[in-house]
């Protein structure tokens, strides 16, 4: 009898877990780099964020990126001969645009004013570079004046979808780059900082399944791919081989299948120093739960108050 008291002590249902909406949980129906990505990172930052679909907290760095890349798009779709004018007016424009995620990070003016600073220099600084590129077109005869050399030489920042349905995987592809050559280069845009040489493995990973999906999808094996820094102007380059194909096609069905579970414990938590920056730190601290403790107690001692003086 006692060793019957004791298995039934030790069996305990598991709590059941939903969505942020309420909803059953179910696995993801299909990958992405960044998801990808992320399970690597963290694979219980997945689940929060692609499982349980938990709504993130505005990212200061997500939003720059976001204004950026807006300003840069809009710029490059026609010529203008004052470009530093017409730069800045975008940028007022795009960031105007964003006032309200900025009152929700409440950050203090002095934080936000670098921010600002830092994405405007990211822009001008993109800029020089491709200024740079023009004058050379212009030199080398290539282009006549610098309108000509604007369209010989503009970036696309039209993103490209590309999906392969039997991988189960899609994404965009920020940019597509032919030279004069014909090579074909896929390329990325970071507004992350860089630090040393090289690429991290994530970029790596980013990447060369880029390359795969191009490949399968529109039938082409892109020469390069590429990072391009906007707050440098520096691109780093990753030759495209069958091998970075083959390390794509591995990745993507290793993860596929670590990532056909619905339950929670397998998705484990992997800490390191990135937690700091995590959306989910303070869940996985305990921080959530004990503000809802919290919460919980104040509200029972409120309802007693309330009985007592009736």
């Amino acid at each position: 009898m006692i060793k019957e008291e004791t298995k039934e002590e030790q069996i305990q249902e598991k709590p059941i877990r939903l969505t942020a909406k309420g909803k059953e949980i179910q696995v993801t129906s299909a990958l992405s780099p960044s998801k990808i990505n992320q399970w690597f990172h963290c694979p219980r930052s997945f689940w929060y964020n692609y499982m349980e679909k938990m709504k993130q907290a505005p990212n200061i760095h997500l939003a720059k990126g976001s204004v950026v890349h807006k300003v840069l798009e809009d710029f490059y779709r026609a010529y203008n001969p004052n470009p530093k004018r017409y730069l800045l007016k975008l940028f007022k424009k795009a960031w105007k645009s964003y006032e309200n995620v900025f009152k929700m990070l409440e950050m203090s003016s002095k934080e936000l004013k670098q921010h600002k600073k830092d994405a405007i220099t990211m822009i001008f600084n993109f800029y020089e570079v491709h200024k740079r590129k023009m004058d050379g077109a212009i030199i080398q005869g290539k282009a006549e004046n610098e309108h000509h050399a604007f369209y010989l030489t503009k970036p696309k920042f039209k993103e490209l979808y590309v999906k392969d349905d039997k991988l189960k995987v899609r994404g965009y592809i920020d940019r597509i780059h032919q030279d004069y050559d014909g090579l074909i280069t896929l390329g990325d845009y970071k507004t992350s900082s860089r630090y040393g040489i090289g690429l991290p493995m994530a970029n790596k990973r980013q990447l060369s399944i880029y390359a795969l999906l191009y490949n399968n999808d529109k039938g082409i094996m892109a020469d390069f791919v590429s990072i391009i820094f906007l707050r440098y102007g520096e691109e780093v380059l990753l030759e495209v081989t069958p091998s970075i194909l083959k390390y794509a096609r591995d990745t993507i069905d290793y993860v596929w299948g670590k990532t056909r579970s619905a339950n929670f414990e397998d998705y484990p938590k992997k800490e390191s120093r990135l937690c700091r920056w995590c959306s989910f730190k303070n869940i996985c601290s305990g921080e959530t739960e004990n503000e809802k403790a919290k919460n919980k107690e104040k509200l029972k001692k409120l309802f007693e108050e309330q009985n007592d003086s009736k």
